[in-house]
């Protein structure tokens, strides 16, 4: 089991350096747990990644489906992402649901366009990254009703900023997640964004997106988030300052990068559980 564990720390290391630093300020007893979580939703999120044909993503997310509730038992404990995943759930009584719904909703990143309407992104986010926030914050302890809003407001920010972040990516590899009805209603056509053109009216709706994951966060900072919590969600201490790039005149979604460096990334999460607030 020591080695399934070990083996979810080393993914999240590799993947997600920013979360992995985080979950670093959580007591060492819970910090398998959260790289288990963290590894699961690594996991379901490459799987779009991973996969030339949409079929075979949905025999992927199938297999994790099964996993979950128990049909592949034998499977599961040679994987050491299900194995360590479903002790982490037995252990802190995390709803099955939640994970059965994180699954659900990653099939939307087989498509080449995911979202009709920003309603539909917001409830991807609620699935997938608000979901994760909130069981993180399960495992740290958290029994206050008012950590599940914050988790939301948490887990909307956090999308909606790694969308504009991976927006040329995600571009180039034939997948658009700006919300449809954004894109219509500054006159914009799917065309001209898998072209490449940096329009106005593309800067325009991106900006709107980076507006709302800036209010998303401004909702989660109203909320009061106890101490031994902050590590599920010190990632957001980054968001504005991924973002301010965008309110620059030379902004260019194609070419201009939204990152930090490693070192000021750890720096700005160190500072953040430093002083005990995002």
């Amino acid at each position: 089991m020591k080695d399934a564990y070990d083996y979810c720390e080393a993914l999240v290391r590799e993947r997600d350096r920013e979360r992995f630093i985080a979950a670093l300020f959580a007591p060492s007893v819970k910090r398998p747990d959260l790289f288990a979580l963290y590894a699961f939703d690594l996991e379901i999120a490459h799987i779009a990644d991973a996969v030339r044909e949409p079929m075979a993503g949905e025999i992927r997310f199938q297999w994790w489906r099964e996993a979950l509730e128990g049909k592949r038992e034998e499977e599961a404990k040679a994987n050491p992402v299900a194995d360590s995943i479903l002790a982490t759930a037995a252990r802190h009584d995390l709803p099955r649901e939640l994970l059965l719904t994180a699954v659900d909703a990653r099939t939307r990143d087989l498509d080449a366009i995911s979202f009709e309407t920003v309603e539909d992104l917001i409830a991807y986010a609620d699935a997938t990254a608000a979901a994760t926030a909130a069981l993180a914050a399960t495992i740290l302890g958290a029994r206050n009703p008012a950590i599940s809003q914050a988790a939301l407001h948490a887990g909307r920010a956090l999308t909606i900023s790694d969308f504009l972040r991976t927006f040329a990516r995600d571009v180039s590899r034939g997948r658009l997640r700006v919300p449809l009805d954004l894109l219509a209603a500054q006159g914009v056509h799917t065309a001209s964004v898998a072209s490449g053109e940096n329009s106005e009216g593309l800067r325009t709706a991106l900006r709107v997106l980076q507006e709302r994951a800036l209010e998303e966060y401004a909702r989660f900072r109203s909320v009061d988030v106890p101490p031994e919590l902050l590590a599920a969600f010190l990632t957001l201490s980054l968001i504005p300052r991924h973002l301010a790039v965008m309110s620059h005149g030379n902004y260019n979604p194609f070419h201009t990068p939204l990152e930090l460096s490693r070192l000021r990334a750890q720096f700005m999460i160190w500072r953040a559980a430093r002083r005990g607030a995002i």
